[in-house]
């Protein structure tokens, strides 16, 4: 069985199959191909948890293991580790371990991608990211991958934290300016936010053909997204069920869930009406398993 690290994990998920992957996923779970249960969280000392989140098909039976162990600051180590574990799903044979911090990252930025291409109907040429860390570089180095030249306005919490995030975008070949959320918004196709805020880092008001997509808010007390937009745009969602339990920029917002929709819904209707709309990511271990196909498939 093959145990990998960051870097060849990361090989083996280039974004132009990965996200083929995602869709094809979401389109197996609809359908009732892919079966995952709900997570499951134990706790661990000085206030960490442990996680696991299983999913199958007919091919793979995966798990991702995730360990959050706050102590950890202090001593200099990573607050989040993790892994992929791999067994075929016919004979249980173990097939591959995959860093599993990469793959959520990686995976989760391809549904971002892809939710983008969906519901704008096109790849944007420009877009606004507001956030500066690590899923904001995912994201950023993801984009520019997928849309070569894209134009990316960067907003950070302050001034300074916007422009040296610019920076590090331009030094690895990407398009990227700092901007005020203001100046950033002003005809704006598609705005992403990637923060963990727990209050809305975007303004009330905001042009209806300008797509929004949060990603970074994932307990009910987090929202990114003003309750205004939540309330008077279409809503969709990656996972219905997810959204139900974490996304607190929809729960805050008292969501009509009755009016909310599944991403998976959108990928074949030619005819979707694409103004205004409004995308809000949770993950699901169906990504992840698109992952594992992307992978081996290689």
């Amino acid at each position: 069985m093959r145990i990998l690290n960051a870097e060849a994990t990361a090989d083996l998920l280039p974004y132009e199959r990965l996200i083929p992957a995602v869709r094809q996923a979401m389109l197996d779970l609809r359908a009732g191909l892919i079966h995952a249960s709900a997570r499951t969280v134990l706790p661990l000392p000085e206030g960490g948890s442990y996680l696991a989140m299983p999913c199958t098909d007919t091919h793979y039976a995966v798990t991702k293991l995730v360990a959050v162990t706050p102590a950890n600051r202090a001593r200099g180590q990573a607050t989040i580790q993790g892994r992929v574990v791999v067994s075929e799903a016919g004979n249980g044979t173990p097939l591959i371990i995959l860093d599993g911090i990469v793959v959520t990252a990686r995976r989760t930025a391809a549904v971002t991608l892809l939710g983008i291409e969906t519901l704008l109907g096109r790849p944007p040429e420009s877009l606004v990211l507001v956030g500066t860390g690590a899923q904001a570089l995912t994201h950023a180095l993801a984009m520019g991958e997928r849309w070569p030249g894209v134009h990316l306005r960067c907003v950070g919490r302050g001034r300074a934290q916007g422009m040296a995030f610019a920076a590090s975008l331009t030094a690895q070949g990407l398009n990227a300016r700092a901007l005020t959320i203001e100046q950033a918004l002003d005809d704006a196709a598609v705005v992403v936010t990637a923060t963990t805020s727990l209050s809305a880092v975007l303004p009330d008001d905001i042009e209806p053909n300008t797509l929004i997509v949060g990603l970074g808010s994932f307990t009910p007390q987090m929202a990114e997204l003003p309750a205004k937009q939540v309330r008077q745009r279409q809503v969709w969602v990656d996972d219905l069920e997810g959204a139900r339990h974490e996304a607190g920029d929809l729960l805050q917002a008292d969501v009509d869930w009755n009016r909310v929709q599944v991403l998976a819904e959108a990928l074949k209707n030619d005819g979707l009406c694409r103004a205004p709309m409004l995308l809000k990511t949770v993950g699901h271990a169906a990504w992840d398993l698109a992952a594992v196909r992307t992978a081996l498939a290689g």
